[in-house]
């Protein structure tokens, strides 16, 4: 419990326990990739073949932009997948603000506030369990991955919609919005997304989880970031409500990008062909 944590260590207390927990979490991951490697899932092999081929082909020598405009201009969909990222992590950025605004004036104790927060983000992570291995192996068998892609950011639009129509929104209600973002976003749409590289060539697979891992998801929440703060600069401090207008507006943009990836995801037997397809030429 996070409260009862701050409560007896204080907030630098709590700050030390989180570092503690990221080095567990990085020998974790290292044990995980021994294992990884004991077994065969190994990509060395593959990118070593790779740069091989790059080297013969001068391509070793290209810089990452280069590398990532040629291949968005060679498979559409990692360039399609790159926008809905940008859209996404732009909309998820807009309910943060909106989540942090409210809590500061609604708690204005930093131990409360660190306490409600603790509790919000635990909801999340069993919301997001829950839909992971309760709900989505077995909606997978019966949906489409292209369908799924247009189903989370129509939920978003509602949400936020409704966000958007209240003067002064409650904590409840802001806090609902970005949990079902979170949530959708740490299941539903962390699967989709590994979908996409599946049925890929391995350059495509691993230069594009490159661009956009790295490059997207930092640069959508940059871009917003300095949107609001060129927006405020102009027009002044925005209250709440318009707030959650411009999520809305970023909710659209995130149900048109991904409407657009996923006219370009195969169906589940075509991305089976094409993974044959691309390990048979590798």
């Amino acid at each position: 419990n996070v409260s009862l944590v701050v409560g007896k260590l204080g907030l630098a207390g709590a700050v030390v326990g989180t570092g503690v927990m990221m080095i567990l979490s990085v020998i974790a991951t290292s044990m995980a990739y021994t294992i990884a490697e004991r077994n065969g899932f190994d990509p060395s092999v593959e990118h070593a073949a790779q740069h091989k081929k790059d080297v013969l082909s001068k391509k070793a020598d290209i810089g990452l932009i280069e590398k990532a405009t040629s291949l968005f201009q060679r498979v559409p969909t990692l360039r399609a997948l790159f926008i809905e990222v940008l859209a996404s992590q732009g909309l998820a950025a807009l309910l943060n603000v909106c989540f942090v605004v409210k809590l500061s004036s609604a708690i204005p104790n930093d131990g409360d506030r660190a306490g409600w927060m603790g509790k919000f983000f635990a909801l999340i992570n069993l919301c997001t369990m829950t839909l992971q291995f309760g709900f989505l192996p077995a909606l997978m068998q019966v949906l489409e991955p292209r369908v799924l892609w247009r189903i989370l950011p129509m939920i978003m639009v509602c949400f936020s919609g409704f966000q958007s129509t209240l003067a002064d929104p409650s904590l409840y209600i802001i806090s609902g919005c970005l949990l079902t973002m979170k949530t959708l976003e740490y299941s539903a749409r962390r699967m989709l997304d590994e979908m996409v590289y599946v049925p890929l060539d391995f350059e495509s697979r691993y230069v594009g989880k490159e661009v956009v891992g790295v490059l997207a998801y930092r640069l959508g929440k940059s871009m917003m970031s300095l949107s609001l703060s060129a927006l405020t600069g102009v027009f002044g401090n925005f209250g709440l409500q318009k707030l959650s207008i411009l999520s809305t507006g970023a909710s659209f943009l995130w149900l048109s990008s991904s409407w657009n990836l996923s006219n370009l995801i195969p169906t589940r037997k075509e991305a089976s062909e094409q993974y044959r397809k691309s390990h048979k030429l590798n």
